[in-house]
């Protein structure tokens, strides 16, 4: 299988369209999917062709089949963590703390859930009456082992100090205590099930209050399949935060705060990027919206680096990173290399740093050439990244005939690949 030529300057929808209303749909409440299937990869497969605007029907077992051999899959290995705790006030009435983002001493959440050491976090809270310096335990009675020790708060956000009597790490302490944080649109509590369900054959690094549900389709069988076709892999991190379920509220998108979130990248891993891309004819298929925006981020990075220099403060990407043209007009391989040097110069093993990149209509995505993504919320950051792929109508085109074929959405919904270019 021959590859079509790699453009410098991939699809863009060219024009700006930032009306909220133009991505938006009507998602029927029954259409959600509640539970995944019962086998991962059995769920349906969407495969649009951006180029051709052609859409086809497989199974996501099929995936193997329709990359290219030799091209290259990149993914995200963040782990979710039982972010949801259950505790009492003092009163005896039952709060929900819903940690967010770690604090101190270290925002990392590598560094915080291998310790055994109080830690503070940015939480949301659910219950009434719950007030500053208050005391929140595991237990109504006896010795509480768990404490969490409000810090600050304003309306449903807080602050709170992790405090437990036990010698574990906090991983573990959430491990017993806390829950597996379903999607608020799931309209259930987590079950059993779900502590191995919602996570992806990927996940290694803790930190996500949330699934990157594009790689939960994905088996060990799958991967064989793809080794055995020659496609390589290479993974990133970006810890999904609360902010991926944030509906965007502007009628002018460009009026919509996009959330920060941590990601990063092993030294190993860009060389292999690097090593990959150094062809014309490299093909990168990401597996997810968060996979997308930690590689883009990596490429818009590098870019910034190629365009000034490497006196930098380091991985930190803006909202409107992606339509900077004097950013976007760099290769990618030259923007992953000089990240690349960047680290070597720096003797850094992993690339740390945050992202905030929001893709929308009229950015020009350039690391990628196809994505493997789930179905998305009307009017969603999630949908407008897309629609970005996908142009103006194509992408209502997409989500106008999964819904007429009867596939799933949202979290423990059905897949598409969206192939940004044909394969010849």
């Amino acid at each position: 299988m021959r590859y079509a030529p790699h453009s410098e300057r991939l699809h863009t929808t060219g024009n700006y369209i930032m009306d909220l209303s133009r991505y938006t749909y009507d998602l029927p409440e029954q259409r959600i999917a509640r539970h995944p299937l019962e086998e991962r990869d059995s769920s349906r497969l969407l495969v649009a062709d951006v180029e051709e605007g052609t859409i086809r029907h497989r199974v996501f077992s099929d995936i193997a089949d329709l990359l290219p051999e030799g091209s290259m899959l990149v993914v995200n290995r963040t782990r979710v963590i039982a972010a949801r705790l259950q505790l009492f006030k003092p009163t005896g009435g039952r709060v929900e703390v819903f940690l967010v983002n770690p604090v101190a001493p270290s925002p990392d959440p590598a560094i915080v859930l291998a310790s055994r050491e109080p830690s503070d976090w940015e939480c949301l809270i659910g219950g009434r009456h719950v007030l500053q310096d208050m005391v929140l335990v595991d237990r109504i009675s006896g010795d509480a082992n768990l404490r969490a020790v409000v810090l600050s708060k304003t309306d449903g956000e807080a602050t709170v100090r992790l405090q437990w009597s036990t010698g574990g790490t906090l991983s573990a302490i959430l491990e017993e205590y806390g829950s597996v944080p379903l999607p608020p649109y799931l309209h259930r509590d987590a079950e059993e099930s779900d502590k191995e369900r919602y996570q992806t054959v990927f996940a290694r690094e803790e930190g996500s209050v949330a699934a990157p549900t594009a790689g939960l389709h994905f088996t060990p069988r799958v991967m064989d399949a793809l080794g055995e076709k020659g496609v390589a892999t290479a993974a990133v991190t970006l810890h999904v935060g609360m902010g991926t379920f944030k509906p965007v509220s502007a009628a002018d998108v460009r009026d919509h705060v996009m959330h920060r979130e941590r990601i990063g990248i092993a030294r190993t891993e860009l060389e292999r990027i690097v090593e990959h891309t150094a062809h014309d004819e490299a093909w990168i298929t990401v597996v997810g919206t968060t996979s997308l925006r930690t590689l883009e981020s990596v490429y818009l990075f590098g870019a910034r680096l190629v365009r000034d220099g490497f006196d930098t403060d380091g991985l930190d990407i803006g909202q409107w990173d992606a339509l900077d043209t004097t950013l976007t007009s760099v290769s990618r391989h030259d923007a992953f290399d000089a990240v690349l040097e960047w680290m070597k110069a720096n003797d850094m093993e992993t690339c740390w740093g945050t992202t905030a990149v929001m893709l929308l209509p009229g950015a020009a995505i350039r690391s990628c050439d196809a994505l493997v993504t789930n179905f998305h919320q009307p009017g969603s950051t999630l949908l407008l990244l897309v629609a970005a792929l996908c142009g103006e109508p194509f992408w209502r085109t997409i989500y106008g005939t999964a819904l007429a074929d009867g596939y799933r959405f949202l979290s423990y919904g059905d897949s598409s690949l969206i192939m940004r270019r044909s394969l010849r």
